[in-house]
């Protein structure tokens, strides 16, 4: 509402339990108490304070945490909101009545004339619920059948329908008081209402319908303690709901509208493909639910760079053969960022049996780079001029050079963990291609920094002899060592096509031994040449798979 004539103005910035207060005269004061509530108080009774001495009403606008209003306060104290033509919405509303109702003037002896009234409004609601009425403010619109002053309106629920206030409609009938219910979960725990009907200086709500000297009523088990405003949920002592939404919340938890994570979906294969594309629906099989957790597994992104070690003392028992296979199940199932890396001092073959990229570049090219490659400047695409990336198993290949005998090209420890570093860097998953000298550096290194072994071998007995001799000797030389061993993954390849008894006997002599093992059967595409996942029949692929899985359920 408006004065006759236009008043002076002060202004209050209210930031929780601070304000920036700027008096009629424009000087700038800092307000502070222990919650919002207090700074409410400290300004309300500062301006009526400057309006009793003016002896004229006087303009408080309000900012920050509770919302822009406009206030008038005059010489006695009452205070009346400024509204002009929009539309007010319902927190504008609480908002104003947090502003207007807590800090009048109510003489004791009108507060004790409205509780009995109130009482005998409704006798059977429990004792908790007159302490949850909030007097409405005076630009609430008046209901079509008024109540008397001396006795409170009885509250009821906000339909929930209409968020906003016109005040050019007729008043309607429901219009009642607000809820305390309803007041932001922010507003303070101090004990005060903020929008309670009871005087500033009273310390309990002085709409208790039960005797002053009784605050818990122990014998009514639907009553509330107390009456304080930080919750922002009904007490035990509210209404029962009203909505099947609102008996759903009372009951506890309610179900989330988000479906729970599915599995890896399963595909469903072969003839019984058919019936799915043309739209009737087949369960996958045993099978292929075992399969699609298997590329569950090897579809997994861990956190840091996961290293894995191919070795066997023996060569030609399937080192490069494995690393390059199980690199390429990571990258096509994993999203690429793996290395395949030739570990190797002794004419490594792993760059003749992949695609060579768009540079011709080894392992020796990248150490003079590494550290440049570790600069914080350094781009991710830097690391291509050093790698030769295979385009459709999707995983890069650093090479060390076959061409070369080994003195040229042997690495230190402290070079092997700067490439790591590099490695680490640009991949999510590096596999290692070792050579047969079990007492090189590199060698090494290798098996101090992988998280997990593979140990390749061929269905023949020195092949198997010699893998087993590398767990023997791994478990003694350290405890990170011996964990390794422990947990190997041993690749059984069958080298001929008749081959798969002598397979299946080697396989069982590991067995117990370490924590997988995985036969291989025999590929034409795996025994020379470019090594190609696609080029592999289909029961190679799955035991490549399983092989892989195995190994993934070891990082």
């Amino acid at each position: 509402m408006s004065t006759g004539s236009e008043p002076t103005h002060a202004s209050a910035h209210v930031t929780g339990g601070s304000a920036r207060f700027t008096t009629v005269d424009g000087a700038e004061q800092t307000l502070d108490a222990p919650d919002a509530d207090g700074v409410r108080r400290l300004i309300v009774d500062r301006v009526r304070a400057d309006a009793a001495a003016a002896g004229a009403a006087i303009e408080l606008r309000t900012s920050g945490d509770r919302g822009e209003h406009r206030l008038i306060i005059g010489p006695s104290g009452e205070i009346d909101v400024e509204v002009d033509d929009r539309t007010v919405t319902r927190a504008e509303l609480r908002q104003q009545a947090w502003w207007t109702t807590d800090p009048e003037p109510v003489h004791e002896a009108e507060a004790d004339e409205d509780d009995a009234p109130a009482a005998e409004a409704e006798p059977e609601v429990d004792g908790a619920e007159p302490e949850l009425v909030a007097e409405v403010p005076a630009f609430f619109p008046p209901s079509s059948n008024p109540v008397p002053e001396s006795a409170e309106r009885p509250p009821v629920f906000d339909s929930g329908d209409d968020d906003d206030l016109d005040e050019d409609d007729a008043a309607p009938a429901e219009w009642a008081p607000a809820r305390v219910t309803e007041i932001p979960a922010a507003a303070p725990a101090t004990g005060t209402d903020p929008v309670d009907v009871a005087p500033a200086d009273e310390p309990e709500p002085a709409a208790e319908p039960e005797p002053a000297d009784e605050p818990e009523p122990a014998a009514e088990p639907h009553s509330t303690a107390t009456a304080t405003p930080e919750a922002p949920a009904p007490t035990d002592g509210a209404p029962a709901p009203e909505t099947a939404f609102e008996a759903s919340a009372s009951n506890g938890s309610r179900p989330s509208f988000i479906e729970p994570p599915e599995v890896h979906p399963a595909t469903v294969s072969g003839w019984r493909s058919f019936f799915v594309r043309i739209g009737i629906p087949i369960k996958p099989s045993k099978a292929e639910l075992a399969r699609a957790e298997r590329e569950k597994a090897v579809s997994r992104q861990w956190a840091g760079c996961r290293a894995i070690a191919v070795a066997n003392g023996k060569g030609g028992v399937g080192k490069t053969m494995t690393t390059a296979v199980l690199s390429a199940v990571f990258a096509r199932h994993g999203g690429g960022n793996v290395l395949a890396w030739d570990n190797n001092d002794t004419r490594g073959t792993l760059g003749w049996r992949t695609e060579q990229g768009d540079y011709d570049t080894t392992i020796r090219d990248l150490l003079p780079e590494a550290s440049r490659l570790l600069e914080a400047t350094a781009s991710v695409s830097d690391i291509a001029r050093f790698v030769h990336h295979q385009s459709v198993d999707r995983y890069d290949v650093l090479r060390s050079n076959p061409e070369l005998l080994a003195a040229d090209q042997r690495i230190t420890t402290a070079d092997f963990d700067l490439l790591a570093q590099v490695a680490a860097r640009y991949y999510r998953m590096v596999i290692f291609d070792s050579g047969n000298d079990e007492s090189a550096d590199r060698w090494l290194r290798m098996i101090d920094s992988a998280h997990q072994l593979v140990v390749p071998t061929l269905a023949a007995p020195e092949s198997a002899e010699s893998a087993a001799l590398l767990l023997d000797a791994l478990r003694k030389r350290d405890e990170h060592s011996r964990r390794l061993a422990d947990g190997a993954v041993v690749v059984v390849g069958q080298s001929e096509r008749a081959g798969i008894g002598a397979a299946q006997r080697i396989a069982a002599g590991f067995e117990g031994h370490v924590r997988a093992v995985e036969i291989i059967p025999f590929d034409d595409a795996l025994k020379a040449g470019r090594i190609r996942y696609d080029a592999l029949q289909s029961r190679t692929k799955d035991a490549w798979m399983r092989a892989a899985a195995a190994v993934a359920n070891g990082l």
